[in-house]
């Protein structure tokens, strides 16, 4: 399925997903495009795959973004290839977490960062929308996948004690369906 037959290096992975989760501002929804295109650029994978994944990642508990990479980092170089995008989109974040909180005290009254911060709202809504359209042109739902992504919500919901068994649970199935492949309806 994928557009290439060569394999991306675990290097070449971490730095992609490191690069777009340091340099995205505005969370899961505003990377996943910029995934789409770096991925899709790279010829690692067609469009439509990507997009593919990104709709299984959905059906997963967990942080859409993180899981997407997750998957894609799977798919294109198996489990250390997971593990690589996983730490890919998790350092940064991260550290700019801990970064920010020992300086947003100090600088939170100054009138460019409440500017920045109210003028980054309007950008993330612009790539939410122009991925959300994207996805609904090229995604094709499987019964079996629907099936998937609705027990596990129902799950979640009913068994909030119980979400990492759900989460995995949830995962594995995922990860069987997408890699045996399922017919598209």
């Amino acid at each position: 399925m994928k557009t290439t037959a060569e394999k991306p290096r675990l290097r070449d992975l971490f730095i992609t997903f490191f690069l777009i989760s340091a340099l995205t501002v505005g969370g899961g929804y505003a990377m996943i495009p910029v995934f789409a295109d770096r991925i899709v650029k790279k010829k690692w994978m067609d469009e439509k795959e990507f997009y593919d994944l990104f709709a299984m990642g959905q059906a997963i508990p967990g942080p859409m973004a993180l899981n997407t990479a997750v998957l894609a980092g799977s798919r294109l170089a198996g489990l250390p290839g997971a593990i690589v995008s996983f730490f890919g989109i998790m350092i940064p974040p991260f550290v700019t977490i801990i970064l920010v909180s020992l300086v947003f005290v100090r600088i939170s009254e100054f009138k460019f960062v409440q500017g920045f911060l109210k003028g980054s709202y309007g950008v993330v809504i612009g790539l939410v929308a122009a991925m959300i359209v994207k996805m609904l042109k090229t995604r094709k739902w499987s019964v079996l996948e629907l099936i998937i992504a609705a027990v596990g919500a129902v799950a979640l919901f009913l068994f909030m004690n119980y979400s990492l068994p759900i989460f995995i649970g949830t995962a594995l199935l995922c990860y069987g369906v997408n890699r045996n492949g399922v017919n598209r309806t």
